[in-house]
């Protein structure tokens, strides 16, 4: 007995992993066909797809911890996220330097 995989006669007792390879080269050939307005459609709804995904993941990562870095110190430049980070850093690592207004009434 013989299957006909597309233009592939091959013999019923194949292994698995011939048979897979056989679908496999029917199907890439079936997709290779793709011609005119369907492969203007097909870059099109990929384009589109890749777009929406890009859209999803929104900002990246670093962008956002920059965003979030809002207490800058006049000594060093470093920037903290919040005022009690801040505070404590002004504290240990510029501790002769005055403290700034906007860390007096901080509680660290």
């Amino acid at each position: 007995m013989v299957l006909t995989l597309g233009n592939y006669a091959t013999p019923s007792v194949l292994t698995g992993r011939r048979r897979a390879r056989a679908r496999a080269r029917k199907r890439n050939a079936e997709e290779a066909m793709a011609r005119g307005q369907q492969k203007i459609q097909s870059q099109q709804k990929n384009a589109k797809r890749a777009a929406e995904k890009k859209k999803q993941q929104g900002a990246d990562q670093k962008t956002a911890a920059k965003a979030a870095l809002v207490y800058t110190c006049p000594v060093c430049r470093t920037q903290m996220p919040d005022p009690k980070t801040f505070k404590q850093h002004f504290e240990s690592k510029h501790p002769k330097s005055p403290l700034p207004p906007e860390l007096a009434d901080v509680q660290a």
